[in-house]
């Protein structure tokens, strides 16, 4: 079993520490993200970690000369540690924790404060748009997702 305060702490029963992450985003809860139950549901939490996942894919460098791709989800694990109820301002944490060829994986962790309410695992393929099969990351994209401070983000 991995270290339970670690980024991989998301296929384990403990909750990450914020410290696992190196680039953040805030997201509001909505009324609209609640189920019949008061509390935030299952697809909202999804939706949270897609944001931080966009914010840090939106800030990635561009590179001229290579080209075109998309990224694309190919699995996603999620970890429910805490009930998580409307109103608040909500920080996502994500770490980049495998570079490989063509495909990526990234942890994250959804907080309230210091408390860890939900945390995932995802994988992330580069793919050409065209043939929509996987493409090698761009030299530019590989340096940015294995700097060791996950250029782009902040602590909030």
């Amino acid at each position: 079993m991995r270290d339970a305060g670690g980024p991989g702490a998301a296929s384990g029963r403990m909750p990450p520490g914020r410290d696992a992450f190196r680039f953040w985003t805030e997201e509001k809860l909505r009324n609209a993200d609640t189920d019949q139950f008061g509390h935030v549901n299952n697809a909202a939490v999804a939706s949270l970690f897609e944001a931080g996942r966009m914010e840090l894919f939106g800030n990635r460098p561009e590179d001229p000369d290579a080209a075109p791709l998309q990224i694309v989800v190919v699995r996603l694990l999620m970890n429910y540690h805490k009930e998580l109820y409307y109103p608040g301002q909500v920080a996502i944490g994500t770490v980049v924790t495998r570079v490989g060829r063509t495909s990526f994986d990234l942890a994250q962790g959804l907080f309230l404060g210091s408390t860890c309410f939900a945390s995932s695992e995802a994988t992330c393929v580069a793919i050409d748009p065209a043939s929509r099969q996987p493409a090698p990351i761009p030299a530019a994209m590989r340096g940015y997702l294995a700097a060791p401070h996950r250029a782009g983000g902040s602590r909030p």
